[in-house]
């Protein structure tokens, strides 16, 4: 795994509670499923807010669900060559 990605031990969230925080993160725009197990929120200007359920490190991080945070701006002000973040809940 790289410095962009973080996996939070968050067997007391239930999975409401993890679409919940995607949301929230998403604001205004809501997540539409785009495929099994995927949904997006496209904010606009190149940034996705991406919740799944599916992930090819499932087995190495045993991650249930992973929000992909793409083209924030926010987070290039803090590092320039960051153009996704992963979070992962196991």
């Amino acid at each position: 795994m790289s410095g962009t990605t973080k996996v939070f031990d968050s067997q007391n969230l239930t999975d409401q509670e993890i679409r919940n925080f995607a949301q929230q993160l998403a604001g205004d725009v809501p997540l539409v499923q785009k495929a099994p197990n995927v949904w997006l929120a496209d904010l606009g200007g190149g940034q996705t807010v991406t919740l799944r359920s599916v992930s090819s490190s499932q087995a190495t991080t045993a991650a249930r669900w992973t929000i992909d945070l793409r083209g924030s701006a926010q987070l290039q002000q803090v590092n320039s060559a960051v153009k996704q973040f992963e979070l992962k809940f196991r």
